[in-house]
């Protein structure tokens, strides 16, 4: 009788320090995990509350946004980041910070790369017309404004692409490096990774396949595919030249060969036997 006891006693205790073990483990989890609540920037309401840091003069040579000289009223990005998020929470080399846009424009690119760029938050543009914070923006034919804020960078070229100069920016965000990656990846068709690289460069900033990526144009494969009610050779045709299809369409000219818009298409094909409810 005495042996049983002692042998329930020992298995409680050993249920009781593996559940101990887990319960551990899930509050490192917690604690690393990149979605908490203080890994998102708010700019709007840091603004509100002061809180966007000192005000300076930044001059950019070749605006990429404007093309042409122009000096904004800014604050330090790279400094408000290090301040607003605690970044020993996370590997910084496998991190990516992601810009959230009033239109649904998301482009994001390496934290680290970021950090290091010098980059500027900019809130007002010194050269707009009397009576308004910023001077329109004009890009295939049609008129946008830059408000709330634009990242700039004073020391870095604007025909570099690694670098991403998203204005009309609301919202700054941090996720894992490869979250895209794991998520639209064609792991079972690895013939379609040029198809892949391209959509994912070319077009996740605008737009989202199972909800993941930008949401300035529409998603792309849920509930439906863009490849199950458009015709192949239009869609391929579409995506070489979307103006050739919509007068003042907002898609822009992305720079593409017909072969290259065909791997996308090829890739969305897949992608469209791999839906995901959103």
């Amino acid at each position: 009788m005495k042996t049983a006891k002692i042998h329930l006693i020992l298995s409680c205790l050993f249920i009781f320090s593996i559940l101990s073990c887990n319960q551990k483990k899930e509050q490192k989890i917690e604690t690393t995990s990149i979605s908490q609540p203080e890994m998102v920037l708010d700019l709007l309401d840091l603004q509100a509350n002061n809180k966007l840091g000192k005000d300076t003069l930044v001059t950019i040579v070749n605006d990429p946004v404007y093309h042409k000289a122009k000096k904004y009223k800014a604050v330090s990005a790279s400094l408000l980041v290090k301040t607003e998020i605690e970044l020993n929470k996370i590997d910084s080399k496998n991190t990516k910070i992601v810009f959230e846009c009033v239109d649904g424009y998301k482009p994001e690119m390496p934290l680290e790369l970021f950090l290091n760029a010098n980059p500027f938050l900019a809130f007002e543009d010194v050269d707009a017309p009397k009576g308004s914070k910023w001077e329109p923006i004009l890009k295939e034919g049609n008129e946008m404004n830059a408000e709330p804020f634009y990242i700039v960078y004073p020391s870095i070229s604007e025909k570099d692409s690694r670098y991403k100069w998203p204005y009309n920016l609301v919202k700054i965000y941090l996720e894992p490096l490869n979250k895209s990656t794991l998520e639209l990846y064609p792991l079972k068709n690895k013939k379609l990774e040029t198809g892949y690289t391209l959509f994912k460069n070319q077009c996740l900033t605008c737009h989202s396949i199972n909800g993941i990526g930008g949401t300035m144009g529409p998603e792309l494969n849920y509930p439906k595919s863009v490849t199950e009610y458009w015709k192949e050779n239009e869609l391929v045709n579409y995506i070489v030249n979307p103006a050739s299809f919509r007068n003042k369409v907002k898609m822009p000219t992305l720079g593409i060969t017909k072969q290259q818009s065909q791997e996308i298409v090829d890739y969305l094909k897949y992608m469209s036997e791999n839906k995901k409810k959103i």
